[in-house]
């Protein structure tokens, strides 16, 4: 019988060099200081290595917001990505959040009725962040056609925005129709804050077709800490001060031009006054 042994020697002879493999066990044996300083130069290889790598970023993630049978939007970051039934990219849309609450499509919506009134929308997914509200259009390529605020609530309520000159008016949190105003001819002429219609009334400087306040009247409940006009004004927390109303100067709309109160087009007015009931919200910003 034949035995087979590895082939390493562990004879007494000396061994001097240890460069050959089946001596140098027997050689680190001896020489534990050059184990260390095999140890160390290994230490600062990888040192060396690891630092000198650029660290890899993790790939961004995409949270799936909208699918139907047509398509997927997913969010990333600052971007919202719309993909087609067959998973591809078909567009990649820029937006001011990254924390959305739902997203529903419209198809095929004429402009006389809600949403939107004024606007027809052949294929549109209405996305709901948590500041604005989103109206993208599908085809034939995706891209946002408006933004407006979320009113965050099911409530009637109106938004006004100062810097853009535009009324909002909702109707249990669905956008109805957005106008053009006109504000205060300084910033701080029109209150800031939320208050509520407290009287309404037609024709408030009388029937004549040429009036400061035009046809329609609804006045605003303003404290007194957010009047910045006057000191202790009776009129402004009993909605005699500040309100919105239409207008004998129509170029005036688009503009910062009125004393602190918010002017529409006497068509416009119109139209609001009816849809507007006593107690409803008013955020002004």
């Amino acid at each position: 019988m034949e035995i087979i042994s590895p082939h390493i020697s562990f004879g007494s002879e000396k061994n001097t060099n240890c460069s050959k493999f089946d001596r140098r066990l027997r050689c680190y044996e001896k020489n534990p200081l050059a184990v260390l300083s095999i140890l160390l130069s290994l230490g600062l290889v990888i040192f060396f290595l690891s630092s000198g790598s650029p660290q890899r970023k993790p790939l961004p993630v995409q949270k799936l917001l909208y699918r139907d049978n047509d398509y997927s939007l997913y969010v990333q970051d600052n971007q919202v990505v719309v993909k087609g039934s067959d998973g591809e990219s078909s567009g990649v849309l820029q937006v001011s959040e990254s924390r959305f609450t739902g997203a529903s499509r419209i198809k095929n919506k004429p402009k006389d009725k809600i949403p939107l009134l004024g606007i027809s929308l052949a294929d549109s997914i209405f996305l709901q962040g948590d500041k604005y509200v989103y109206v993208i259009n599908l085809r034939p390529e995706p891209r946002i056609i408006m933004t407006y605020p979320n009113p965050k609530t099911r409530k009637h309520k109106i938004i006004v925005q100062k810097d853009q000159n535009v009324l909002y008016f909702y109707q249990q949190g669905t956008l109805v129709k957005k106008y053009p105003i006109a504000t205060g001819k300084k910033d701080f002429y029109t209150p800031e804050g939320t208050f509520k219609i407290v009287n309404k009334t037609p024709y408030p400087q009388g029937k004549e077709p040429d009036t400061l306040l035009g046809p329609r009247w609804m006045g605003l409940s303003v404290p007194y800490q957010k009047d910045k006009r006057a000191e202790n004004d009776s009129r402004a927390p009993r909605g005699m001060k500040y309100g919105i109303h239409g207008t004998n100067e129509p170029a005036s709309i688009g503009k910062h031009a009125s004393g602190g109160c918010i002017r529409l087009n006497n068509k416009d007015i119109a139209e609001l006054y009816d849809r507007v009931s006593l107690g409803t919200e008013v955020e002004i910003r």
